[in-house]
């Protein structure tokens, strides 16, 4: 990862991502790139030049005259824009980070995504996006969802509440489900949790229905009462885990494994809480390009209900 490319908007609420990004960073050997993206929506609320013009004014302005008016004004947007940058590029950069500044004009969303993609696949998103306390739902930005849905780049997501403190990552979460996919966001938590001497704990959610596994007679019928056949499959998460875990031990002290029964999203948000986990590392379905990521129902609700940072590695079927 050579790069965590931060768009900022002048919000508040973006700046929650600068502690994170201070303390990865480091771990990740990264680059920080800010971005702010001047949107002519800026100038006028949405409205058009000319209408505005005309209700200063009571006369319709020349189109020459509206274009001066239209580059005048986004050459100031883009000097303010830039002066925000430079302000946290230099708190930054006394913490002996490398920090350069962008900025663009266009739509936030389709910019960022962009900008991303220019990093030539070595680039992480880290965005603040509106959240609650508890298990309520984020109320996810707009732009922070498009993004999610459109980008190619792993993406950290915080909860929009400034932090008390920031502090590398103790215990890092990475959610599998036996799948090939859902190992690919193994390399980046390993690579973490190296980097930051954190625990990394590999969690398997046991489903107790009998139709998620494959090759299971549909029955239709939970089979939470036949205490036996649970515990087989239990037991076949956690050797599945510890095989992974025995991989990952070469080079990682800390690992731990759980495998734990009920439905994945669930599991996933309630031991992230209950063992005050730092971070979630999970992988998602996806597709190049611009395209919308098909967001797996599992991790679309840990996204919409978990508090704990997370980042979301699009998965590759190659």
């Amino acid at each position: 990862m050579r790069t965590i490319l931060v768009p900022l908007d002048g919000s508040q609420l973006a700046e929650h991502i600068l502690p994170h990004v201070k303390t990865m960073a480091p771990l990740l050997g990264a680059d920080l790139r800010l971005l702010r993206v001047v949107s002519e929506a800026q100038m006028t609320g949405g409205e058009s030049w000319g209408y505005a013009l005309a209700a200063v004014y009571g006369v319709p302005e020349s189109e020459e005259l509206q274009r001066e008016y239209h580059d005048a004004s986004m050459e100031a947007l883009r000097q303010r824009a830039q002066a925000y940058l430079d302000a946290h590029a230099r708190v930054l950069k006394e913490l002996d980070l490398t920090v350069t500044t962008d900025v663009r004009c266009g739509s936030p969303a389709e910019t960022i995504v962009q900008a991303a993609s220019e990093c030539g696949g070595d680039a992480m998103i880290a965005m603040a996006t509106h959240g609650y306390g508890g298990l309520r739902r984020w109320a996810l930005g707009s732009v922070a969802d498009k993004v999610i849905h459109a980008t190619n780049a792993p993406v950290l997501l915080v909860r929009g509440e400034a932090p008390a403190t920031v502090h590398p990552p103790r215990r890092i979460l990475v959610p599998l489900d036996g799948s090939g996919l859902a190992q690919q966001a193994l390399p980046l938590a390993r690579e973490l949790a190296h980097a930051a001497h954190a625990e990394l704990i590999l969690l398997r959610a046991v489903v107790p229905m009998i139709e998620a596994y494959v090759g299971a007679p549909m029955l239709g019928r939970p089979i939470a009462e036949s205490s036996e056949a649970i515990s087989s499959l239990r037991e076949y998460a956690l050797e599945d885990l510890e095989a992974q875990a025995t991989a990952l031990r070469a080079e990682l002290l800390h690992i731990l494994t759980h495998a734990i029964i009920g439905y994945p999203a669930e599991v996933i948000v309630d031991e992230a809480r209950e063992m005050e986990v730092d971070l979630i590392v999970m992988a998602t379905h996806g597709y190049g390009g611009l395209r919308r990521w098909a967001l797996g129902s599992v991790a679309d609700k840990v996204l919409h209900a978990t508090t704990t940072p997370l980042i979301l590695v699009r998965a590759s079927e190659h």
